[in-house]
């Protein structure tokens, strides 16, 4: 009879570092649930593509992933050759900056409503000066009202 070693001892083995150890486990799920991903998917279309074509008329019975993969392909080639499949044209910079800001000081004027709101039940000053505020909401009105008549802004100092 040998000497026992415990696990971590095995005099024979060198140690197994924690990040292989974790590799070892991950990997294969992560890969196990990408797979499963891709699957639900290609099943998902699968159901939408034979739905459309026994619409056109085909009949489809066994598909396999490729299969389902180019019928995709083609059905929305001729989607688009038909003018039904409308892709929205990105916005341009300025249409998302437009929105942006308008978005932003939409926010800054809630905020200010709120705090002046919750202030006044409570009979106290509020975080934001109203002055400052009207000042401020002011300013963000006169910005939008330039970016609507498609003006370039260009930052201008709030009047102290």
């Amino acid at each position: 009879h040998g000497v026992f070693h415990p696990p971590h001892e095995q005099p024979d083995e060198e140690p197994v570092s924690r990040t292989y150890q974790y590799r070892k486990v991950m990997k294969p799920m992560l890969e196990r649930k990408r797979r499963a991903r891709i699957n639900r998917c290609l099943d998902e279309l699968k159901d939408l593509m034979v739905t459309a074509l026994q619409a056109e008329g085909e009949n489809v019975s066994k598909l396999e992933k490729a299969d389902i993969l180019e019928l995709t392909v083609r059905h929305l080639h001729n989607l688009k050759q038909r003018g039904q499949l409308v892709v929205k044209p990105e916005m341009s910079y300025t249409e998302r900056f437009r929105a942006g800001f308008t978005q932003c000081a939409t926010e800054v004027s809630q905020f200010i409503a709120n705090a002046t709101l919750a202030a006044n039940a409570m009979q106290r000053q509020g975080p934001v000066d109203p002055q400052a505020g009207a000042r401020l909401l002011q300013h963000l009105s006169n910005c939008i009202r330039r970016l609507e008549n498609s003006q370039v802004v260009q930052p201008q100092p709030i009047a102290p």
